[in-house]
């Protein structure tokens, strides 16, 4: 739950002493500016401009300062004042942005940056959404094209696609293991704090040739630069502590967070559907170095360790109905450094480095199984940028990763080395006309071939602030490590992206909407063994490159946050038919993790007047797909359909000058008892429903700061 540490900007502080700013802003042409934000940096002293322009602001700082002025469709700007504690009138010409101006290209990919002029959602969204758990992943479930997972699935499943064909990606570098460790049935976090990140690029679909190796999607985070300032947070709740801190100096700063969990009190008080033997505790500790350079260039390097252990009993994979005890230790470790800087006005090149090592220690009862992954890519790119016009980026990558894994007397194991290189451009011929055509070419050892992979994406301005945007290309991916490390050797599978979206971003307001069609291709497939649900079985039969399939459908989203005053809410609804013939199955079907409609209503609203936020998620699925062995129609049956119903509230206050927020949030507050698919006993006269690990569930607890926070970051 430290997802809400960051709302700690929104408190107030209050002291006798005050100026006042006024003034009117206006545009180029002299005409007001309503829904301007104006602030004192550094501080929480800030108001809007009204429908005349006119604004009035409040502060208790003095001496000299800057005015920050930002706002819908505004280029950012600053002004800086003397405030000698007598009132000031500042009136204030603001210019429009670029970004509005000019396309861009938006096909398949919906962003989340401090771009408010071009962001679908702001990295503030993306941690205090309700029902998010402050989790990445669970905010991104929110966006049209992502299935709800329901709490037994881990990853993120995206247009048909299953969590093994979308990719992390952490500044330009892979994150071999984005989630925790898997259990069967229910699913884990990301392993990332979410504050760590600027901005987020979610593709759907017809991502850049940058990357590889998802048939599906792509999920690229870019971390923080320097911090504003030197700070100290602590927070807690009734399943941990946390601790974190930055020093700040003149050109570089050094971070560092640690952690200790323990969900005992908070399994004592929410009825779990799972039975842990061993509640799940753990701990972490990460720190991270960013130096600028004199050349306008950017040092980071971050590193990561965690430890966790849980025990729990789960359905038995082989027998319906029955349960097994499984338990897990694991140990992760993570590093990704990179180094961007300058050569001149047009040239710029990048550096990166990442380094994984991941540890499981597994029982199943009385067997004992081990996993262990290991990843290292390096990456290197020059960046040409000759004008506003024309962008173009030439690179390279290097992975090398292996996977092992032992269970009683089974042991399988692979190596790799994928090698890539590709080259793209951004075109901007005219204001309203944009263009980026790019290629990949990769290389395996491991199976001694490669492939090229054509993209393209385009978009024209069909207004001031509407446009529309088409993407294609063709995508690759290695077959599953499950299949690797028994030593089958099966070729690429292979996905071909079309998409088309309309979208408009105007005065608060962010309607989009967007057409796909997926087609699939030598997906692996196995032949000669007998169906069964079970994700974990080891007979595979044999394996080829016959499999396929498709999806396709809509996207909506829409997104209104002027309509009411403090209050800001979004829309999201999806339709997907797909059909694929992969893996284990009989016939082309809709896979068992697919719901065809997904609706999710995301509500905030925040009280100035009780300095309270709250944040209310409505979830809608579709039932999905699952196996009965007694209906002649392969996954013919359909579970019941799905509902949640989410809240968390968050009270911003100060004690004794620290900025502090005391926070609950309640999911499933309707306690709606889901069922997500059904089980079978093997001659099918018995069934057992597939629940969610909880129905309903509470969390509290609180976080300090010493840090102050933009007003404009509400």
């Amino acid at each position: 739950m430290k997802y809400l540490l960051l709302l700690i900007s929104l408190v107030p502080i209050y002291l006798i002493a005050q100026t006042s700013i006024e003034g009117t802003v206006l545009n180029q042409s002299g005409k007001p500016v309503p829904m301007a934000t104006i602030f004192v940096k550094g501080t929480t002293d800030g108001a809007q401009s009204n429908e005349k322009g006119l604004y009035k602001l409040t502060t208790t700082t003095t001496g000299k300062q800057t005015l920050v002025i930002r706002g819908d469709e505004l280029e950012e700007q600053t002004i800086e004042v003397n405030l000698t504690g007598a009132p000031l009138v500042q009136n204030i010409k603001v210019r429009q942005s670029r970004a509005i101006e000019e396309v861009v290209i938006s096909a398949g990919t919906m962003s989340a940056s401090n771009d408010r002029s071009v962001a679908i959602l702001d990295p503030l969204d993306i941690v205090t959404t309700a029902g998010g758990q402050g989790d990445i992943a669970g905010a991104i479930q929110t966006l049209p094209g992502v299935q709800r997972n329901g709490g037994d699935q881990t990853g993120l499943m995206v247009r048909g696609g299953d969590v093994s064909e979308t990719s992390f990606i952490i500044d330009g570098l892979v994150a071999q293991n984005a989630f925790g460790s898997s259990v069967p049935g229910v699913a884990q976090r990301t392993r990332f704090n979410p504050f760590q990140f600027k901005g987020t690029a979610f593709s759907t679909g017809g991502y850049t040739a940058r990357y590889g190796q998802a048939l599906s999607s792509v999920l690229d985070l870019s971390t923080l630069d320097l911090p504003d300032q030197t700070n100290i947070n602590i927070g807690g709740n009734f399943a941990g502590i946390f601790l974190g801190g930055s020093k700040l100096m003149e050109n570089s700063a050094v971070e560092f967070t640690g952690y200790y969990q323990n969900l005992s009190p908070f399994l004592a008080l929410a009825k779990a559907n799972v039975k842990f033997y061993e509640a799940p505790q753990g701990f972490g500790f990460s720190g991270r170095y960013v130096a600028k350079t004199s050349t306008r260039g950017m040092f980071k390097t971050t590193f990561n360790q965690t430890y966790n252990s849980s025990g729990l009993e789960i359905p038995n994979p082989g027998v319906a109905g029955a349960t097994m005890k499984f338990g897990l230790k694991n140990q992760n470790t993570y590093v990704n450094t990179t180094f961007k800087n300058f050569i001149n006005d047009k040239w710029l090149y990048y550096t990166g480095f990442s380094l994984s090592n991941n540890d499981d220690d597994i029982t199943w009862d009385t067997l004992v199984s081990t996993r262990n992954d290991k990843r290292v890519q390096g990456r290197g790119e020059l960046v040409y940028t000759p004008g506003n016009r024309f962008k173009m980026v030439i690179g390279t990558e290097l992975q090398h990763f292996q996977y092992k894994q032992t269970f009683d007397t089974l042991t399988g194991q692979f190596t790799e080395m994928l090698s890539a290189g590709y080259v793209e451009a951004d075109i901007i011929p005219f204001r309203n006309f944009a263009i980026k055509p790019g290629v990949r070419a990769e290389y395996s050892k491991l199976l001694a071939k490669g492939n090229i992979s054509p993209r393209l994406a385009m978009a024209i301005k069909t207004s001031k602030t509407s446009q529309i945007s088409l993407a294609s290309g063709y995508f690759y991916q290695l077959a599953s490590q499950n299949y690797l490390m028994q030593g089958y050797r099966p070729d690429f599978q292979k996905a071909l992206h079309l998409m088309a979206n309309y979208q408009i971003i105007a005065k608060n307001r962010i309607f989009r909407l967007e057409g796909y069609y997926k087609s699939y291709a030598q997906l692996v497939r196995e032949q000669g063994v007998a169906y069964t649900p079970n994700a974990f079985r080891f007979n595979y039969g044999m394996v080829d490159n016959s499999g396929s399939g498709y999806a396709q459908g809509i996207d909506v989203f829409w997104r209104d946050k002027k309509s009411i005053k403090n209050f800001d809410y979004w829309i999201s609804y999806s339709y997907i038919d797909t059909k694929r013939l992969y893996q284990n199955y009989v016939s082309k079907v809709t896979p068992d993790y697919v719901s065809d409609h997904n609706l999710n209503v995301v509500m905030k609203y925040f009280s100035t007047k009780l300095q309270t936020s709250f944040s209310m998620t409505y979830s809608y699925a579709s039932g999905r797909p699952y196996y009965n062995p007694t209906n002649t129609r392969f996954l013919g049956d359909r579970s019941p359909d799905y509902h949640n119903l989410a809240f968390t509230a968050a009270y911003l206050t100060t004690i004794k000058k620290i900025f502090t927020v005391f926070y609950i949030s309640l999911d499933n507050i309707t306690n709606q008892h889901n069922v997500l698919g059904y089980r079978y006993s093997y001659d099918g006269s018995q069934r057992y429903d597939v629940k969610p690990p909880f129905y309903f569930n509470v969390f509290f607890g609180f976080n300090m700061s010493l840090k102050e926070f933009n007003k404009d970051e509400i």
